[in-house]
C-alpha cells in the first residue's frame, strides 16, 4: 500500500512538468533522447510518441494500476503492470532520476514474486483460504532483504576518504546550497559536529544491514535496524532537498517489519477489521462486475514453482554480482556478458550517493533574458532585474527535486547537449506566457561557487552555459 501511494505521489509531481520532461515540445524531446541519452536495451512505452496528450494517457494508466495495487486487487498482476509502467517512465527521461527512483523500481520488481497481497487487501478478503500465511520466508523475501542491504552497505563501500578517514564529507554536504534547506544550513558552522555526523552516517550505512542477520533476538534486532533507517531518512528529508528518496527509504524498510510488530498492529486494528473487510469486499465485488475478471488463481504447479525459484536464485546472484562489481577494486565482473539483461529489466544499479566524494561545484542559476528594449531580466525570479547576489535560499529556486536534478546534470560537461533544448523551451514558454515582457535573447548563466575546504571562500564565477538568440 505504501509503495502504491508513493507511485501515485510521484506521478502527481511528474505530471506538473509533463511537457517539459516528457513531450517533444519540451526540453527532452525524443530526438535528443535517442541521440544522446538512450540505451538500445531499454523498453519504454513513453518513448513511442512525443505528444503530451499521449504521455498524459500513459500517466493515467499508471495511476489506475497504482490505485489497484493500493487496494490489493489482483495484487500480483497490478504489481507487474505498475513495475512495467515505472520502468517505461524511468527509461523515457533518465536525466531527472536519482537513487530513490532505482530503489522504488527494484522494490516493485522483487514485489512481483512476493505474496504481499496476503494481508490488508481485497485479495485477502475475497480469497481468505488462499492466504493463510503467518510469516513469509521465500527466495523472493531474501532478494528483497538483500536489496535493502545494497542500498546502505553498498553505498558505504563506494565512499572515499572524505567519509572514512578525514570525515569531512558532511562539511561538503551542508556546504551545498543547492541541496541544503536554509534551516539546516546552520549545521555547516559546527565543524566538530559535522565530523561526528560524517562518522555516524558512514558507519550506520556500513553496519546497519548486520542487524537483519543476527540469529538471537532476531526480531528485536531487525526492528532496531528499521527504526534506525526511518530516523536516518527522516533527518535527511528534513535537511536536504532530495525528493521522495527519504519516503521511499522509509516505506521500503516497513516492508520488512518483524512479526511481533505486525501482530501488535493486528490487535490495534482488530475493531476496525470487520468494517474494513465489508467495505473492501463490496469494492472488490463492484470492480469484478465492472472489469468482469474471474477470481484470480495463485497456485502454480510444482514444475512452475521450481522454475520460478531457479530464476529468482539466478537473479539474486546476478544483482549481487552487479553491485559487487561496482566496487573500485573489482576488475573481473561475472555479469559483463549478461549486462543487456540488466538493462532490459532495469536491474542495473549503483548506490554511489555522495560517493566517492561529495559534489563540490555548488552554485545557482540565473536565466538572463534580454527584452526588445534591451532590459536584462531574470526569468527564474519572475522577470525582475538581474541580481548576481546569492539568493537567501537556493533550494527555493527549484520547483521540485526533479528540476534540481535536471539542472545539476546540465552543469556536467558531457551533458552540454541538454542546454540548447532547455534554453529554447524556456524562451518559448516565457514569450507565450508574458508577451508584454517578450525576450529576444536568453542566456543560461551558472554562478559557480566551488566549495573549498576549511571554510575558505571562493567567489562566485559567472559562467554562460548557453545562449539563445532570436533570428
Amino acid at each position: 500500500m505504501g509503495v502504491a501511494l508513493l507511485i501515485m505521489f510521484d506521478l502527481a509531481i511528474r505530471v506538473s512538468d509533463l511537457e517539459l520532461f516528457y513531450a517533444n515540445t519540451g526540453a527532452v524531446p525524443l530526438t535528443m533522447l535517442f541521440e544522446h541519452s538512450w540505451n538500445d536495451y531499454y523498453i519504454s512505452f513513453h518513448a513511442i510518441n512525443g505528444l503530451w496528450q499521449v504521455q498524459f494517457i500513459l500517466f493515467c494508466i499508471s495511476w489506475f494500476f497504482a490505485v489497484m495495487l493500493f487496494m490489493g486487487y489482483r495484487t500480483r498482476l497490478f504489481t507487474c503492470l505498475s513495475w512495467l509502467m515505472l520502468l517505461s517512465l524511468h527509461n523515457r527521461n533518465g536525466l531527472i532520476l536519482q537513487g530513490g527512483d532505482d530503489l522504488l523500481r527494484m522494490v516493485l520488481f522483487w514485489g512481483m514474486f512476493i505474496p504481499w497481497g496476503a494481508r490488508y487487501s481485497c485479495d485477502s478478503i475475497l480469497l481468505p483460504h488462499k492466504f493463510k500465511y503467518t510469516t513469509i520466508c521465500t527466495v523472493a523475501t531474501v532478494a528483497y532483504l538483500l536489496q535493502i542491504c545494497y542500498i546502505y552497505s553498498g553505498s558505504a563501500l563506494l565512499k572515499g576518504v572524505e567519509w572514512n578517514k578525514d570525515f569531512s564529507a558532511m562539511y561538503y554536504v551542508y556546504g551545498l546550497d543547492q541541496i541544503v534547506y536554509p534551516h539546516a544550513k546552520k549545521l555547516f558552522y559546527y565543524p566538530e559536529l559535522l565530523k561526528k555526523l560524517t562518522c555516524v552516517a558512514y558507519y550506520f550505512e556500513l553496519l546497519v544491514p548486520l542487524l537483519f542477520f543476527i540469529p538471537f533476538k532476531h526480531q528485536w534486532f531487525r526492528l532496531a535496524g528499521i527504526i534506525s533507517i526511518i530516523l536516518f531518512h527522516a533527518l535527511n528529508g528534513f535537511t536536504l532537498l532530495i525528493g521522495l528518496f527519504p519516503l521511499i527509504g522509509i516505506v521500503t524498510s516497513i516492508g520488512i517489519l518483524p512479526s511481533l510488530v505486525m501482530d501488535k498492529l493486528d490487535v490495534v486494528f482488530f475493531k476496525m477489521k470487520a468494517t474494513v473487510s465489508v467495505s473492501f469486499k463490496n469494492i472488490s465485488v463492484l470492480i469484478n462486475k465492472i472489469i468482469r475478471w474471474k477470481t484470480p488463481v495463485y497456485e502454480l504447479n510444482k514444475y512452475l514453482e521450481n522454475a520460478k525459484t531457479a530464476v529468482l536464485i539466478f537473479l539474486i546472484v546476478f544483482v549481487f554480482d552487479w553491485n559487487f562489481s561496482n566496487l573500485t577494486f573489482i576488475h573481473s565482473k561475472l555479469s559483463d556478458g549478461l549486462r543487456p539483461l540488466g538493462y532490459v529489466l532495469r536491474l542495473d544499479q549503483n548506490w554511489g550517493m555522495f560517493a566517492p566524494g561529495v559534489f563540490k561545484d555548488d552554485g545557482w542559476y540565473i536565466l538572463e533574458g534580454i527584452t526588445k528594449d534591451n532590459k536584462t531580466i531574470d526569468l527564474m525570479n519572475e522577470g525582475r532585474e538581474v541580481n548576481y547576489k546569492k539568493p537567501l535560499s537556493v533550494t527555493a529556486l527549484y520547483k521540485n527535486d526533479r528540476w534540481r536534478k535536471y539542472t545539476e546534470n546540465m552543469i556536467i560537461n558531457y551533458n552540454t547537449f541538454m542546454r540548447g533544448y532547455f534554453c529554447n523551451y524556456y524562451k518559448r514558454i516565457w514569450n507565450e506566457t508574458y508577451p508584454e515582457k517578450r525576450i529576444k535573447t536568453l542566456r543560461i548563466v551558472y554562478m559557480s561557487e566551488f566549495t573549498v575546504p576549511d571554510y575558505k571562500y571562493a567567489p562566485p564565477i559567472r559562467q554562460i552555459l548557453w545562449e539563445c538568440i532570436e533570428t
